[in-house]
């Protein structure tokens, strides 16, 4: 079901606009059907597209963090859902991590 989630987002948000039209059609199957409706050769097909690295964040002085956590399932749908919003895939982590730097940027100019 968590596969589902990640292929619909990967959808959605055009991230397999550049795939062939193979890669989206076995991807609006699994997402119509269910992933375990799909042979294993179809399934292998969409495996690479289901697990993408956290991009990470950069903090105020200019550190990047470096994560390396892979996105798969919930995790990936939840990160291609808020893409737009931090300009990049995020783990749970890093979105906090963020979120935290907003904090204390807010909280500096108000003082």
């Amino acid at each position: 079901m968590s596969e589902v989630k990640a292929l619909e987002q990967l959808l959605e948000t055009g991230s397999l606009d550049n795939e062939v039209a193979k890669v989206r059609g076995i991807a609006q199957l699994a997402v119509d059907k269910g992933f375990d409706h799909l042979s294993e050769p179809q399934k292998k097909v969409l495996r690479p597209h289901l697990t993408k690295s956290c991009e990470g964040v950069t903090d105020p002085g200019g550190y990047h963090n470096d994560c390396q956590v892979a996105l798969e399932g919930n995790e990936l749908a939840a990160a291609l859902e808020s893409q737009a919003y931090y300009g990049s895939l995020l783990c749970e982590k890093c979105i906090d991590e963020s979120e935290q730097y907003a904090r204390e940027w807010e909280r500096i100019d108000r003082e």
